[in-house]
Formats: C-alpha cells, structure tokens, sequence
C-alpha cells in the first residue's frame, strides 16, 4: 500500500554525518523548518522584496506552469541575484516525452535557462542547489562550469539527468576549484559509467572539502576498472569522505573487495550505504564485512541483500557499528539472528539504531535481542515480522525489557502480531519513555478495539512527549478515538503534531471513524462552547492521515489542522475563535465584548483588527467586521446619521477649551493605562 510504504520512508529518514565526523543517529522530523514554496508571480514578488520567509523554492520548467517563462531573468533577475534569504533550489522539468530544452512544447528557451542561472551564479546565500531535469550534456556542462568557486553552494543535487562526460568533467573542475565548498554531492539515476566516474574521481582526487557522496541507481556500464579509480580516491591521503551511499549500483564482487581495502586505510569514512545491491553474493559480504572491522565505519546500512548467517557472523566483528540496517535479508534464519545478538550481548553493543525489518528473526531472535544491554539504543524497527514472531513472543519481548531502563526517541513496531496482552505490557514500558518521538503500531490486526483501550494509560502518562503516532490500518472505532481525544484534552498535550489513523476499516472495507469520532477530535483542536474553550483548544495537531481526502474527514476539522501548521499559536488560536463565534451576526456573541469594562476595549479593538502575519500558513479571516459592529453597538452615535448631525449642530453650549483640555486628558489616561496593562500582560 502507498500509505504504508509513505510511513516506512518517513520512520527512516536519517540525515547522518554532521561536519564533526558524529554520526546523528536519529533525525528528527522537520516540521519547524522552513516550507518549500512552489514558485509562481506572488513568489516571485516576494523573492524581490527579500521576504525572509521564502528560503526554499521548487521551480518547474514546464510548458502547463509557465511563471517561469513569463519573467525576463535578465531584466528582472536580481530577485535571485541580489536576493540574501534564498538558501534552497531545486529546479524540476518533467516533459515525459524527453524532449530537450528548448524545443516543443512551449518550454523556456535555453537564453532563458542561461540567464536564470547567472542570477544563481551571482547570489550569495544558496547554500542548496538541485535539478531533476532532461538537458543535453553540452548544455548541462557549460552551465555546471560555471559553479566552480561559488562562495556559498555546499551541496549539489543531480536526479534522474542525462549527463554524459561533458557534465562529470564539469563536475570535476568544481571540485577541483581551490575555492570550492561543497560538501554533498548526490547523483542519482544519472547514467554514471567508468567514463564519469574516472572525470568524476579526477576532480575528487585531492578535494578536502566534501564530506558525503551519494551515487544511488547508477548502474548502467560501471566496470572493476572504474572501481577502481574510485578505491583510488577513497585512499588518497587528503580525501576527507564522510559518507558514501552506494544503494542500487549493482556493485559485484570484485568491486566490494576494492571498496572494503580502501575503507581499512581511510580516517575519515564513518558511514556507508550498499542496500539493494544483490549483485553481491553471500561469499562477497563476508569478506567485506571483514574488511570493515578493520575499518572506522560506524554507521552500516545493508539492507535488502543477499546476507546470511555466515555473513552474521562476520558483521558481528564490527565493534563499534553504532547504526546498522539490516532489513530484508531474507537469507538470515532465526539461529542467525540469536548468534548475532548473543555476539552483541557478549561483547557488549554500543547500537544507537537498529533496523531489523521484514526478516525472519522469529522468537528465538527476538528473545536474544531482548537479552542485550540497550541502554545507549535510541531508534528500533521491527516492522514486517508477522508471521515470524508469534503474539506470545511479543509478549515475552515486552515482559523481559520492562526493568531495561530503555528510553528510544523512535519505535517502530508496524504490521506485527502484537495482540491485547502484548499490548497491556507495552503501555507501560513506552509510558517510561520521556525521549520517545516517533511510535508506530501500524496494521496490528491481533489488537481489538477492547486492547487499544489499554493505550489510554500512555497518553495520561507524565512522560508523553510524542509528535508523531501511527495508528492507521487498525482495529479503532469512534468510541476508541473519542477516548484518546479525551485523555489527549486531560493532558493539554503540546507535542502531537500527526495522529495516523488511515485506513481503520472493518471486514466490509468500511470505514469504523464515522462523523461521530471525528467530531470528538474537532471538539479537541476547536472547542466551541466558548470563547475561552476555544482559545484553550488544542492548537498542535496538524494530521490524522496520510492523505485526508481518503478518510472521510469533515471540511471543517480539515480547516482546523491546517490552522493549526502555522507556528504563531496566538494567531491559530485568534483564527478560530473569529470562524467559529463571529462569523455571522449572532449578536449573544458580541456581547461578551459590551461588557468589557472600558479599560480594556483598546485591547480587545487592537485584537479584533490585528492582520495575519505575511508567512502565515492556510485561510485567515479578518477581524475588521467584528470590530465594525463592536464599535456601531458600543458607540453608535459615530454611525448614526441623526446624531452625527446633533453633533454638528448641537443645542447645547459646546465645552470650552479647558474643559474640552480635561475631557482629552482623561481619555488618554486611560487608554494609556490600558495599553501598559495589555504589554504587562504579553510580556
């Protein structure tokens, strides 16, 4: 299903290598970074008024998304040039018929594309430059050359581009450019052969300043021979490589062994990336893994490959792995499995994250891990086990670690057999966890609504710090979801952000949330019985699934989440209290701001009329109506005609001066006064 491999690749995202040569084991979501803003004429307005909240910027070139051939580059280009906020571009042209840039189909002609780029040459504060484009390789290269020295790109991006030996020899000159900075690079689905690599390696050889190499689904006509130079490379004395993700290249062998000889003389190589590489044999890993534990790698990710128990055996020597992907190798058995954990347990792990997915670890696997010190261990997978481990495993799993001190900050435990039972002594060994972010029980059919009833005691724990659950593909009923929306109310929860709950169907595929459990978390994220209800909802969750238009979710619940992604709280909490109690003319509503006392009305107006701010994220109402009728019923002589003309005309002796003095001294007296105590209150 697309959801669940969605969640998968999000529960594995793991930035890694830090400039310190540390390995960050566990990345947290970026939910508080900056957005990435598909680009048309507003951005492009923004761009020119250096709007700091546009700092990451995707731009189709493509005939059906024309802002970008509507703008003159070289005219208008210092939105890009001059621009001191940009720090991110990826550039993206999908024209699946191939065609080239500049031919058919309305695409921007090449001038264009060139004098874009000189904007992107001329700026200063890219730090993240990436395109997944079709340009031809003489093109490509003179524009590529032309990044030699930028004094601010530190990671380049290629996906899925046409490049040939006029690219990579450009790539090489960057490289070797003494005032080169980078320090990613990543060519993905780039048509690398021994003729690119070697231009590659060439400019590779002597640069100190890149620390991850990504060559992922490169495996056209990369022979031992290119292997080589690029052994070469790694074992150069100023190489200062990092990282190295060689995931789908069809590797064999031979080249492994190259790849693991280098590794033993390199300082500086801490991570490595082989997955999907099934061109190498079992035979082929076992002498590469001995080769690494001999090495200084510390994070190894090996999955979906050929491994088996004797590999196991091998792996088991690195001694100071701290990160390890081991999923789907479907040749290790169980007695593997109990043998590399009794190894670990032995020897004592230093494991920080383990990934143990879609194998057959079975009980007897599992149990061994269950004996091992993971004190230091801060992200575990263990999804696509059903089948292998039974319910009463799990229930052994959980029973042995509940005295285990273990504080994850990621546990993935998707599509297994954990049932009721398993479940009541997992609630209290994730309720000791106060790191635990990520928590996923995805597709655990063996769990009956009367079992997630259990999960109650861990959202009222003191010690839930969750920002993300998945839930979805389970047994969970409206009753079940009004529950947890109660216990989630009685805790004032502040860290939830995604509550997965897709796909919560009974036998006849029908969904088991209904109009009535949805309501329950409207009632949570906007509580309409008052305005103080409201203003106290909560304002954190932001997404109950994958895709919302597959669960049946209420508009307007749907409006109350995308409020809730903007980061200016006061306002999320201002927004909804203006949709949901003043967005008619319900005149009960607006007398809790009649009998306001005076003092604070300059406040309660300055409120009313506040504007969004300019990054603010979804629909925002303006408060300019509720202010209008707020002052018509409190001082309705200012509106009413007849008076206005009494006040031009008045029968009675007008003030004099002094008086009128008085009268206005007063008046900002107090609105002073009101306006120290609104700042009183703010700070």
């Amino acid at each position: 299903m697309n959801n669940t491999a969605n969640h998968q690749e999000d529960m594995e995202n793991d930035e890694g290598i830090n400039d310190n040569d540390n390995i960050d084991m566990v990345e947290e979501d970026s939910d508080d970074e900056d957005v990435e803003l598909e680009f048309n004429m507003d951005v492009f307005q923004r761009l020119k008024q250096n709007d700091p909240s546009v700092t990451r910027l995707c731009m189709e070139l493509n005939s059906h998304k024309d802002h970008f051939g509507k703008i003159d580059w070289k005219e208008d280009g210092d939105c890009i040039s001059n621009n001191t906020q940009l720090k991110d571009i990826f550039m993206c042209y999908n024209d699946w018929s191939m065609r080239q840039l500049g031919e058919e189909r309305k695409v921007p002609p090449r001038q264009q594309i060139q004098d874009f780029f000189s904007c992107i040459y001329q700026n200063r504060s890219i730090t993240d430059l990436g395109t997944h484009t079709i340009i031809d390789d003489e093109f490509s290269g003179s524009l590529v050359e032309r990044l030699s020295g930028h004094p601010s790109i530190t990671k380049l991006e290629f996906q899925t581009c046409k490049m040939g030996g006029i690219v990579f020899s450009a790539l090489g000159k960057v490289l070797k450019h003494p005032k080169c900075k980078l320090k990613d690079l990543r060519l993905s689905f780039c048509q690398l052969d021994d003729e690119g690599l070697g231009l590659l390696c060439g400019g590779l050889v002597g640069n100190i300043t890149l620390k991850k190499l990504r060559l992922s689904n490169n495996n056209n006509d990369i022979t031992l021979a290119g292997w080589q130079a690029f052994s070469t490379f790694l074992r150069h004395p100023k190489c200062k490589l990092v990282q190295l993700d060689l995931p789908s290249t069809l590797i064999n062998d031979d080249a492994t062994n190259l790849l693991g000889t280098a590794a033993i003389s390199s300082t500086s190589l801490k991570a490595l990336n082989l997955s999907s590489n099934k061109s190498i044999s079992s035979r082929g890993w076992q002498t590469l893994l001995n080769h690494l534990s001999q090495s200084s790698i510390r994070r190894l990710d090996i999955g979906r490959n050929n491994i088996n128990d004797a590999g196991l055996v091998s792996l088991a020597n690195i001694n100071a792995l701290k990160s390890l992907d081991l999923s789907n190798n479907k040749s290790i058995t169980e007695t593997g499995f109990q043998f590399f954990f009794n190894t670990l347990q032995a020897r004592g792990t230093q494991l920080v994250k383990l990934k143990i997915a879609s194998n057959r670890v079975g009980d007897i696997g599992l149990a061994a891990l269950s004996r091992c010190n993971m004190t230091m261990l801060k992200a575990l997978s263990i999804y696509y086990i059903s089948g292998r481990i039974t319910s009463q495993g799990w229930v052994s799993f959980f029973n042995a670690l509940q005295d285990s001190n273990l504080d994850l900050v990621r546990l993935d435990l998707s599509h297994n057999n954990i049932d009721d039972e398993g479940l009541q002594l997992l609630v209290p060994l994730v309720s000791n966890m106060s790191s635990l972010k990520h928590f996923s029980l995805h597709a655990n059919h063996s769990i009956t609504p009367t079992g997630w009833q259990a999960l109650t005691g861990y959202l009222q724990s003191p010690n839930f710090a969750l920002e993300k659950f998945t839930l979805g593909e389970n047994k969970i009923n409206n009753a079940t979801l009004a529950a947890f929306m109660s216990d989630l109310v009685l805790v004032h929860n502040k860290t939830l952000k995604r509550f997965y709950l897709d796909e919560c169907l009974d036998e006849d595929e029908d969904n088991l949330i209904t109009e009535r459990g949805w309501a329950a978390v409207s009632t949570l994220v906007c509580n309409k019985t008052s305005i103080m209800d409201t203003y106290s909802s909560n304002h954190i969750l932001q997404a109950l699934g994958w895709d919302h238009d597959q669960i049946n979710m209420p508009d307007d619940l749907l409006s109350y989440l995308e409020l809730n992604e903007n980061k200016d709280k006061a306002e999320v909490a201002r927004q909804k209290i203006l949709q949901t109690h003043f967005s008619n003319s319900d005149k009960s509503k607006m007398q809790e701001f009649l009998d306001m006392e005076l003092e604070v009305m300059p406040a309660a107006i300055a409120w009313m009329g506040k504007p969004t701010n300019d990054d603010w994220i979804g629909k925002s109402m303006s408060g300019l109506s509720l202010m209008y009728n707020l002052m018509r019923s409190r001082v309705p002589d200012l509106f009413d005609s007849s008076a206005q003309k009494k006040l031009m005309h008045p029968r009675k002796k007008p003030l004099g001066v002094g008086k009128r003095k008085h009268v206005a001294s007063k008046i900002r007296s107090r609105c002073t006064s009101s306006r120290r105590t609104v700042a009183d209150e703010s700070e």
